[in-house]
């Protein structure tokens, strides 16, 4: 008997299930009901379209298959009240609690004030990317100077932040992204690597990583960014730095 549950997937005597071909979810088959299980929601329009966000439930438990998790079971979440308030996004409510992906939110997403995709205030404090509380930030002067190409970047009047975190001895009385990064010439990766300085030290900022590279350079008034060849370079007095690599000029 074999049971279609769409997007690729399919029931095999409820005993296994293959996607496509390959059989998949080996370790959860104890718990998964085979008669109940069933594909809930996914982030695609049509049957034929790649779905990188997959809702599935059976009569106890909902599963997540997403991009950014392996297939799990959501923790806490019930067949019952169980509903997806954003696919595309990955959030969704159940039991009481709010959900980005298979993380349980610390906060009402409802009442949530979000001040671009990776910032959010929630009961008078700070959270990045939903599950990550900012700590020894002041809200009242708390910044994102570049919400649009470096969002996962903010600041206030004592600290720099780099999703969520403080960037080491970073100034933000002086801190600023080379404006050449900035002013829209095209290098590869210029959607998310970046050079920075303030008055005591320079970074390379990579926004879709988690890294920031400290860049002690001898001669920081000279420190500038230049593309050449389609490909950006910092530079000071003694090296030239490509992805935060130096080079002896």
């Amino acid at each position: 008997m074999v049971k279609e549950l769409g997007q690729g997937y399919k029931i095999i005597d409820n005993e296994f299930i293959l996607f496509y071909e390959s059989e998949v979810f080996k370790k959860f088959y104890k718990t998964i009901d085979f008669e109940t299980f069933q594909i809930t929601a996914v982030n695609a329009e049509t049957e034929d379209d790649y779905a990188s966000t997959i809702y599935f439930s059976d009569k106890k438990h909902i599963y997540l298959q997403s991009a950014f998790c392996s297939f799990c079971i959501i923790e806490d979440a019930v067949p019952q009240d169980f509903k997806v308030i954003d696919v595309q996004k990955g959030y969704a409510f159940s039991n009481g609690n709010y959900y980005r992906h298979s993380d349980k939110m610390p906060f009402d997403y409802s009442k949530a004030k979000y001040l671009n995709e990776y910032y959010a205030l929630a009961d008078d404090k700070l959270y990045f990317g939903d599950t990550v509380l900012v700590e020894n930030v002041d809200i009242a002067s708390f910044t994102i100077p570049h919400p649009e190409l470096i969002g996962n970047l903010g600041m206030d009047k004592n600290h720099v932040f780099f999703k969520g975190k403080i960037i080491p001895d970073a100034n933000p009385k002086t801190f600023k992204i080379l404006e050449t990064c900035l002013d829209g010439t095209y290098y590869l990766e210029c959607d998310n690597a970046f050079y920075a300085k303030d008055d005591k030290q320079a970074y390379f900022i990579r926004t879709i990583s988690n890294e920031v590279k400290i860049i002690k350079t001898k001669s920081l008034n000279d420190f500038h960014f230049k593309v050449i060849d389609e490909r950006g370079y910092a530079f000071d007095k003694e090296y030239s730095y490509y992805m935060g690599k130096r080079t002896k000029l």
